[in-house]
């Protein structure tokens, strides 16, 4: 990674100041540093370019940090910077930061090219005003008000192939571009709105020798500085895809690369594209670099590495896995002609035609499990795929499969996609039928349309992804000396695995410490709080993050994905893989959350317990201090409590139902308030909220041995001097026939209440605990009360048991 120091940060003072003007941040104690721009948004490999920084949170803006290996910057004034990009730098698109008072900003984009550069030159909003440019450039320019259309002119001879590629949504940008291109008199000759996705490529073949004019505008003409694209206007090889677009792991393939003016020229069935074949070896196991690519979330479960042809104007992303590759045949178009599958293996195919169908048989035992998974939108195809499992006869629907709705990543990071995938059991002995299709195909021809189908056994797998718990506003990873952050980790999980994933740091920084989570049995997120020491260096790096998975002598090891939110709003939020999980330090923290226990062992149906302190290291009292669980699975009890004002210890319980399968589960303790800011000179102290996060938890679940059920009749109040009869039954499970005790407890003591404990032996399995209100009890509901119960074992304490007390205690 590369960054240049230019200058120190501020003081915290200053800071607190600052955050005074901002309102204050959710979730933490200083202005969260956005990045909305970089303009422009691109450079040529080899060449310098002078870019200009926008955001918010950017005070003290000192130093760029970026993905682009060994670039150099130099601070040239507020937030211009110069970028020195080396020349043997491959094409394609990095993660750019801002460094300053506040830490790293959110990512933008910034890309590599190995054409001209150009930039976009005002006045230029009409066909007598457009722009001049050269053939083989990329202008980089910006729709900055509503109503913009940015005209440009070039010349071009005769049965010349010129690709016009406006780059926008693929570098992060809001605009919804259009192209359009026209002769000299202002005819238009072609026009497009979205091809790459949304933004547009017209493959032009130029009719005449002369001039042509290229307008780019937004489709619902909107305009703003964050309206900002990268226009190529290119007569230079073009890759769009391969054929297969997967390969085995390190096993030398050979493929077809197909885009536009490649060399040697053969022209492909449908578009006007061409072919060349070229051989190619991608890495070995374990190697893990960093992709010079955009990925959106719901391609956090590719595996993939990035190939560049020679002259192409970018990377071509090319699956990886490490079973055999089949490539489809042509005569599979029914089910006479089934391609005979044998598992396990990946067959990538193409659905030319837009009503094509392919089929593939396999055989299966009876019981066999074969798990199915279609890749078309994730891998960049115009497919929305189809896979259906059929008897032999092809004419009986065995089991559909569906795409995966569940999105993991919430409206920050989308990661649900149409591709569909699922587990399929074999009912008996045979040959089996897959059939393959695309139902968006339509009448005309199409050879990008790409799938890749994995047919395997139950061979499980993970992926994960690292982001910003911000679910509000993109955002980095800043930690403050003396503090703590938390990040949310998101595991999709392949092929039947469901056990628990350790998540592990690496190659920390001095003075940083990331102890290691657990994502629980069948979890699909988790939390990993990252803690600094008070005498913590500054840092402006990445966090490296592994997860791993042991059972049964299989042990799965892979790194953790960065991804982060990139705009908010829009109306929906836009979000993207990173090359880095990003951590920065920012100025000390004023608040430090600790919980205890740090570690436990707990049944299923009891309550565990956490004591809350809050260090406070400046003059005055906190507000009332709101707790809260972070990480918790959704089956468990998400219980809140407040410590009064003023105060900075209490206490939060949290309750694990039988319905939370055994196993370790990390969670941590979220705690807001409000601090005193001073003001200006004679006024009043102004109180900001703040959120801070406690160490990490990780408590291992075990199963059930007592279950409590209090008689739903029992009074929800009692007055004081008063007595109530509090009924209840302890079921005992997993072969426990011990002693059960029972009474009635609550962190930190029951305060205004009496009851005998009952102690249950034998056969009994109910009893009746007897409630007494004091005189001086404390009105008002008693928070976290419940019975416990105590199983033992040759009289020592082993299980436990517990269920809350709704109580009030009235006058």
């Amino acid at each position: 990674m590369t960054r240049v120091d230019i200058c120190g940060g501020l003081c915290f003072p200053l800071a607190l100041s600052c955050l005074l003007m901002s309102g204050g941040n959710a979730l933490a104690q200083v202005p969260n540093p956005v990045l909305n721009t970089v303009h422009p948004p691109g450079g040529q490999a080899g060449t310098s370019a002078t870019v200009v920084l926008d955001g918010t949170g950017l005070d003290g803006l000192r130093e760029v940090h970026t993905t682009v290996p060994q670039l150099t910057a130099k601070r040239l004034d507020a937030n211009r910077f110069r970028l020195d990009i080396p020349a043997g730098t491959p094409a394609g698109v990095y993660d750019i930061r801002a460094v300053g008072t506040h830490g790293m900003s959110s990512p933008r984009t910034f890309v590599v090219g190995n054409r001209a550069e150009a930039l976009e030159a005002d006045p230029n909003e009409s066909f007598d005003t457009a722009q001049d440019v050269p053939l083989d450039v990329t202008v980089s320019g910006r729709v900055e008000k509503p109503g913009d259309i940015d005209h440009f002119k070039f010349k071009a001879k005769a049965g010349q192939r010129v690709v016009l590629d406006c780059s926008a949504e693929r570098i992060d940008s809001k605009l919804r571009a259009v192209l359009e291109v026209h002769d000299a008199s202002g005819k238009r000759l072609a026009a497009n709105r979205g091809y790459a996705g949304i933004d547009p490529i017209i493959d032009f073949l130029v009719p005449a020798d002369g001039a042509y004019f290229v307008k780019v505008f937004d489709l619902g003409y909107l305009g703003s500085p964050s309206h900002f694209y990268r226009l190529d206007i290119d007569t230079k090889p073009r890759v769009e895809f391969a054929v297969p677009c997967v390969v085995t792991r390190g096993k030398p393939t050979k493929v077809k690369l197909y885009g536009r003016n490649l060399t040697p020229r053969e022209p492909a069935k449908g578009l006007s594209l061409d072919w060349v074949e070229v051989e190619i070896t991608p890495p070995e196991a374990g190697r893990h670099d960093h992709l010079p690519l955009r990925l959106r979330p719901a391609q956090m479960t590719l595996d993939g590495f990035a190939y560049h042809f020679p002259g192409s104007h970018a990377p071509l992303l090319m699956g990886v896995t490490d079973v055999p590759v089949v490539s489809a045949v042509e005569d599979n178009r029914d089910s006479e002609h089934a391609h005979e599958l044998t598992a396990p293996c990946e067959v990538c195919g193409q659905l030319t035609e837009g009503d094509e169908r392919h089929w593939y048989a396999v055989r299966a035992r009876r019981g066999e499990v074969l798990w199915l998974e279609a890749l078309g939108t994730r891998i960049g195809s115009p497919v929305d795929l189809d896979v259906v499992v059929l008897d032999p006869t092809g004419k009986t629907e065995l089991l559909k499969f569906t795409g995966t709705l569940d999105n993991v990543g919430g409206v920050r990071f989308p990661t649900a996609h149409p591709d569909p995938a699922g587990r399929w059991v074999a009912p008996a002995d045979g040959r089996y039928l897959i059939q393959v299709r695309n139902l968006t195909g339509g009448l005309n021809r199409d050879p990008r349309r790409l799938y890749r189908l994995s047919v395997r056994r139950e061979d499980p797998d993970f992926h994960l992804v690292v982001v910003p718990r911000q679910a509000d506003q993109p955002a980095g990873l800043n930690l403050m000396p003396g503090g703590r952050e938390v990040l949310d980790v998101l595991a999709v999980r392949h092929r039947g695995l469901s056990g628990p994933i350790r998540v592990r740091a690496e190659n920390l920084p001095p003075g940083i410490e990331c102890l290691d989570a657990w994502i629980g049995p069948g979890q699909d997120r988790g939390v990993v709080v990252v803690t600094a020491d008070r005498e913590c260096p500054g840092f402006v790096g990445g966090l490296n993050l592994v997860g791993v998975f042991s059972e049964g002598g299989t042990t799965i090891t892979r790194p953790a994905k960065g991804g982060a939110m990139i705009w908010r709003g829009l109306p929906i939020p836009a979000g993207r893989l990173t090359q880095e999980i990003p951590l920065a330090t920012a100025s000390e923290a004023k608040l430090l959350l600790t919980a205890s226990p740090a570690e436990a062992a707990i049944d299923q149906e009891s309550v565990l317990d956490v004591a809350i302190d809050l260090e406070q290291r400046f003059a005055g009292a906190t507000g009332p201090i709101h707790l809260t669980g972070i990480g918790l699975p959704k089956v468990a009890g998400h219980s809140t409590a407040t410590i009064p004002a003023g105060s900075t210890r209490g206490w939060i319980s949290f309750a694990f139902p039988t319905s939370l399968p055994p196993g370790p589960y990390t969670f941590a303790v979220q705690a807001e308030t409000t601090i005193p800011v001073p003001g200006a000179k004679g006024a009043k102290p102004t109180q900001v909220a703040v959120t801070v996060v406690s160490n990490p938890i990780t408590v291992t679940v075990r199963p059930a041995r007592i279950v409590l059920e209090i008689d739903p009749r029992t009074p929800t109040k009692i007055a004081r001097g008063k007595i109530i009869q509090l009924r209840f039954t302890a079921e005992r499970k997993q072969g426990f026939i011990g002693k059960v005790h029972t009474e009635l407890v609550a962190p930190g003591g029951v305060v205004g209440l009496r009851g005998r404990g009952v102690t249950l032996v034998g056969q009994s399995d109910s009893g009746t605990l007897q409630v007494i209100a004091t005189e001086d009890a404390p009105l008002g509901r008693h928070l976290f009360l419940r019975l416990d119960a105590v199983g033992t074992v040759e009289d020592q304490p082993v299980y436990r048991g517990s269920r809350f007390v709704e109580l009030e205690i009235t006058e």
